[in-house]
């Protein structure tokens, strides 16, 4: 890509946090885009069952990857979210709170477990990134973009 990319890495579509993501992405997306940077997902689940959810945020159009394998997730050093930062209390009201803007899921023991990351990349490198300390974490995605000129 000649314009640098805003990588969003995901949990599940099961993940409310991820359908918060995708949310706030997708408002956020014409902004990224005047900014210089193209958005594109990085998740588990195959292109087939994806699809209906970029369709419900409006993200049919951005550049998704079905990565089963999880080499993006390994390749961008994304380990698994610590136990206790899963029962975090704060990580619960923050996910009760999302759940009733974005729905209650189910997802995996090993998805549950994954830490999620955004990263801004371009030619190869790594310009700017946020690892998600818990899923709860929520990021400013524009912040992000603009912090790769920093």
């Amino acid at each position: 890509m000649t314009r640098p990319t805003l990588v969003v890495l995901l949990r599940s579509f099961g993940c409310t946090f991820c359908r918060e993501a995708m949310a706030d992405v997708a408002k956020a997306r014409t902004a990224i885009r005047e900014a210089g940077a193209e958005v594109a997902f990085v998740h588990s689940e195959s292109n087939a069952e994806a699809d209906p959810w970029f369709k419900k945020y409006g993200l049919e159009d951005v550049l998704h990857i079905s990565d089963p394998d999880l080499a993006h997730y390994r390749a961008f050093g994304l380990g698994r979210t610590s136990a206790t930062a899963l029962v975090d209390p704060h990580v619960w009201t923050r996910g009760a709170a999302s759940a009733l803007a974005h729905g209650f899921g189910v997802q995996d023991t090993e998805m549950m477990r994954r830490q999620p990351g955004v990263f801004v990349v371009h030619d190869s490198r790594l310009l700017a990134q946020f690892r998600h300390r818990t899923p709860a974490d929520r990021l400013d995605y524009l912040a992000l973009i603009h912090e790769r000129t920093r």
